[in-house]
């Protein structure tokens, strides 16, 4: 599969951007811009996308992945495994998809769907050369960036293009092997924030109907929520 790529010096959010195109029926683009002006988070949370990050979206047709739920999957994946490419830092996935350096967030994942439309959009934002300025350190504690170095961030994309393609073909079984081995959160003590309440339990599985806390002797399974690693 062959994608279009449009570069751009600075956009509001290359989520939006892509996902407009969606609506024209455009398909198989990669959206990549240098600076985002009001970068996309999950639950409605800001990115803050500065100069030197990698900041792009994958417009792609639903039918092109089989469940649903395997983007995030392949997505965490594919980005986890690019790092690792370029660096010997400790690199885990955090459920769902959030990527973790060091146990910090160094990597955003949001996936937007059009079920009407029939397309889908992956967003990503890699901490990389961006400096986090120390008002946001203050705030979000939990990030990270890879600032060690200078690092080429046209290869880091053309390496997260080139794994993405590869595991966009796996077996599905092994894409969520693949996940469970970098997964920081299985078998992990965890508080999940629900929209209404927080529930706890020990994490015993994870696949793509979500994850699966076991408490009391129970096992109950969400497919949405926040995940806080408990020590």
């Amino acid at each position: 599969m062959d994608f279009e790529y449009i570069y751009l010096e600075e956009i509001d959010s290359t989520n939006k951007f892509a996902y407009d195109l969606g609506k024209q029926c455009k398909r198989n683009l990669v959206i990549v811009s240098k600076i985002q002006t009001s970068g996309k988070g999950r639950m409605d949370r800001t990115w803050i996308s500065k100069e030197g990050g990698l900041y792009f979206s994958i417009l792609m047709d639903i039918s092109r992945v089989n469940p649903i739920e395997k983007i995030n999957f392949l997505a965490s994946v594919s980005v986890l495994e690019t790092l690792k490419y370029f660096s010997n830092e400790n690199f885990q996935i955090k459920w769902p998809n959030d990527i973790l350096c060091n146990d910090k967030k160094i990597c955003g994942i949001l996936t937007e769907l059009n079920v009407l439309k029939g397309y889908f959009v992956l967003g990503i934002g890699l901490n990389i050369n961006n400096k986090i300025e120390s008002s946001i350190k203050n705030v979000g504690t939990s990030l990270y960036c890879l600032e060690k170095e200078n690092f080429d961030i046209k290869q880091i994309f053309e390496e997260f293009i080139k794994n993405f393609k590869v595991n966009l073909y796996m077996d599905n079984n092994a894409i969520l092997e693949k996940y469970k081995t970098y997964s920081k959160t299985i078998n992990s003590n965890v508080n999940l924030i629900l929209p209404n309440k927080t529930v706890f339990g020990r994490v015993v599985e994870i696949d793509f109907n979500g994850i699966y806390l076991l408490n009391e002797k129970e096992i109950s399974i969400y497919d949405v929520g926040d995940c806080i690693h408990l020590r």
